[in-house]
């Protein structure tokens, strides 16, 4: 079984780095706003994959036999994540529902 296909709203980190090469972007929506504690903020943020048309949208999960999707909880962990995707501006969203779009190698 296939849970990839058995699942198409759903993506793995693999899956997600094939499609950002074919020009899907990562859009980071914030699931829970963030609050500081000392000098780190939390809250929860999750990732989607979207189609260039804007038609489809995958999320990001842990791993294909689990598919729980795959929850940031401090803006270092997104933001590391996002700069292992070659994203080289990153915006992160701070209030719940708000949504950021990324792409690898966008400069501007």
């Amino acid at each position: 079984m296939n849970l990839m296909q058995d699942a198409p709203n759903v993506v793995s980190e693999e899956g997600l780095r094939a499609l950002l090469a074919e020009g899907h972007s990562a859009d980071v929506v914030c699931r829970v706003t963030p609050k500081r504690t000392s000098a780190q903020w939390s809250g929860v943020w999750t990732v989607h994959c979207v189609s260039p048309d804007g038609e489809t949208r995958r999320l990001l999960v842990t791993a294909r036999n689990n598919m729980a999707a795959r929850e940031f909880k401090t803006i270092n962990g997104l933001s590391s994540f996002l700069a292992g995707l070659d994203v080289s501006i990153i915006s992160i969203p701070m209030v719940e529902g708000k949504v950021a779009s990324h792409k690898p190698g966008d400069t501007d």
